[in-house]
């Protein structure tokens, strides 16, 4: 899979002399919703506008190779414009296929370099692409900025990570330089307000083998923000959270080493003035290398009973709980019972500096016989820079014990190298058939697309912030993430907590308590993207609430379709997902109650039973309050439901 069917390809060329100084160079969207004008000045410049008003003020670009600019004085001959549509067939995701249709605009420069423009219906991007002679350069750096009019704000992340939460932020020097993240080394993506209508998200995709881009609001009094990368590292020491990671201890004063002929990432916007576009957007995927796997039938998605995030509890039974193999025999047992297609074995079963050293109170060979006779397969956790390290060696040994996917986790890093490291591993695994979940990780950038084993990534402020901090994980960081963060790919967010409380979060490590109520927290496994999705609660919790635990473990990872039927940024989201016959619709809100109207038109023809799970009357004071009931549904069915504050709702409609 993976491959392409073209089904329409329209090519126009336009042979012209070359152009520079004060031409200007237009594209626009096959919707003409969006048009991107191009200016050439003593740079690149594009500005562009959304039905006729403009959201990105003219904004320059550039690459720095050597003592060259590319872009500067810029002398353009033979563009050539381009119409495309495709059907790109997925592995898995959201839709079985993704309909890829864009106007490219192609500006080869004298200089051996081009920089090619794309429009969407939802977004435009662009990048550069080198034809040099020499087969090794140095990118000194690359001129990205995104200019923005006075007045506008922007959803950011408030610390210098991907696990924290977003801020709603004027971009105006005061706001800013008073923003708790300062100004420099935003975390992508951000999301800024560019008119009271229409929103413009900003991230990358197709990163290959180059550092990752970040956001620097600068000292403009304008509202300027402009990319900044980590610098080429030339020496690392060990460091971070345990010593898990080899971070930079001498760095260059380059961003790149890299090849004269390549492509560069994807500089891209997304943009809308319907909210339910950055719910359901697949520009990313668009944006990246084609699956470079030829059989692919052997990577399947699925569920996963996890013992890290609840502490290793073990109830009524005659043994304690913690990392040893009568533990993951019993994760084993419970994954079985509700036909969940994993166990994941986290951290402390292994030498974080040789994984090759096994602790002698797991028995691999032992948890995965007995796992497989059940149908069961195993992933294994490990420090990241660690697996890099001992890369074939490991993922051998590995591979003859019968493991079937990997969790790499503290990578700390994303200059050229560390951002290469995602790369090796996702090759290296999948040549021995295996998963790879990346946590600790940077954010995904269409990696998934290029190697579909690479399952999952973390970059969020997940479940596990439940253990470490009291209100990180709320009600509105659970509803903004799907505008957000779900935008770029799959996020190892590990969803499925029992204890929901609307108040009084107590933090502990044992045992975590959830924001929110129990549909909100169930409707997680609908609405986020997640094809290796954990339920991250102890068996014996789960044994309890048996009604719940099958409802939840029979929901799929992936699906072949997904309508977005309702959605108001960081407020409230309505999703319909449907695999084979069966549809789940789902919903979760924010601070406000909220109650909706289902309209079922989607629905085929004939009569069809909802089973649904919605909060209970008294969700509102007591998050564990919930309620099961069944309904006859047809596609001109209209459906009520109330969802308390935090609250959320699931139904599986099939015939």
């Amino acid at each position: 899979m993976g491959s392409k069917y073209i089904y329409l390809i329209f090519i126009l060329f336009f042979y012209a002399p070359a152009v520079s100084g004060q031409a200007k160079l237009s594209l626009s969207s096959p919707d003409h919703t969006i048009s991107v004008d191009i200016s050439l000045k003593e740079k690149i410049y594009y500005t562009v506008s959304f039905k006729g008003e403009r959201v990105l003020e003219a904004s320059p670009l550039s690459l720095s190779i050597g003592n060259t600019v590319l872009g500067s004085n810029p002398v353009v001959f033979n563009p050539k414009n381009t119409a495309i549509e495709e059907i790109i067939p997925t592995v898995w995701g959201s839709r079985k296929s993704i309909k890829d249709q864009y106007n490219q605009l192609v500006l080869d420069c004298i200089g051996d370099f081009s920089v090619e423009f794309r429009a969407y219906n939802t977004g435009v991007a662009y990048r550069f692409v080198t034809r040099l002679k020499e087969k090794q350069i140095i990118v000194k750096n690359e001129e990205v900025a995104f200019r923005f009019n006075f007045g506008v704000s922007a959803w950011m992340l408030d610390s210098k990570s991907y696990e924290t939460n977003y801020r709603l932020i004027p971009l105006d020097v005061k706001a800013i330089t008073d923003f708790k993240n300062e100004k420099n080394k935003i975390f992508l993506p951000v999301i800024v307000q560019a008119t009271p209508k229409v929103k413009v998200a900003i991230t990358e995709a197709g990163l290959y083998d180059y550092p990752s881009l970040f956001l620097d609001r600068g000292n403009d009094y304008e509202n300027f923000l402009n990319g900044t990368f980590e610098k080429y590292t030339l020496s690392t020491k060990t460091g971070g959270f345990s010593n898990y990671s080899q971070l930079a201890d001498k760095e260059a004063d380059y961003i790149a080493v890299t090849s004269g002929t390549r492509e560069y990432p994807w500089r891209l916007l997304v943009i809308s003035d319907d909210d339910r576009t950055f719910a359901d957007c697949d520009l990313v995927y668009q944006l990246s290398k084609p699956c470079q796997l030829k059989n692919t039938e052997w990577i399947k998605p699925g569920k996963v009973a996890w013992e890290w995030w609840h502490d290793y509890v073990v109830e009524g039974q005659n043994f304690q709980g913690g990392v040893n193999t009568q533990t993951f025999l019993y994760e084993t047992d419970f994954a079985a019972k509700y036909n969940l297609e994993y166990i994941l074995i986290d951290w402390l079963w292994t030498d974080k500096y040789d994984l090759t050293l096994i602790n002698p109170d797991v028995d691999i060979p032992k948890i995965v016989s007995y796992a497989n006779s059940k149908g069961i397969k195993v992933i294994v956790w490990c420090p990241g820079h660690t697996l890099y390290r001992q890369l074939d060696k490991v993922l051998d040994l590995f591979a003859s014990l019968g493991i079937a996917g990997v969790k790499a986790d503290f990578f700390g890093r994303e200059d050229q190298t560390g951002i290469k490291m995602y790369e090796d591993i996702a090759r290296a695994t999948a040549e021995r058939k295996m998963l790879i979940d990346f946590h600790g990780a940077a954010k995904p950038t269409g990696l998934s697309r290029t190697y579909p084993n690479v399952i999952n990534y973390e970059a969020v402020a997940g479940n596990e912030w439940n253990k470490l901090n009291d209100d990180k994980v709320t009600i509105e960081h659970k509803v903004i993430l799907p505008f957000t963060r779900g935008m770029l790919g799959p996020m190892d967010f590990t969803p499925g907590g029992m204890r929901n409380v609307q108040s009084g979060h107590v933090l502990r490590m044992t045992m975590p308590e959830v924001h929110g109520t129990r549909c909100n927290e169930m409707a997680l496994f609908v609405l986020y993207n997640e094809p290796l999705k954990m339920l991250c609660d102890a068996p014996s919790v789960y044994e309890r609430e048996p009604e719940i635990t099958s409802f939840i473990s029979q929901i799929p990872t992936i699906w072949d379709e997904t309508k977005v039927l309702e959605a108001k940024f960081g407020e409230y989201l309505i999703e319909a997902r449907k695999t084979g016959n069966s549809w789940y619709v789902a919903g979760m809100t924010g601070e406000q109650a909220k109650a909706i109207t289902i309209d079922f038109s989607f629905l085929g023809e004939g009569n069809y039973n909802a089973q649904i799970l919605e909060d209970g009357p008294n969700a509102d004071r007591i998050g564990t309050d919930y309620l099961f009931e069944n309904a006859s549904i047809n596609k001109d069915s209209k459906f009520a439901i109330n969802m308390a504050h935090g609250g959320g709702f699931i139904m599986k409609v099939a015939q």
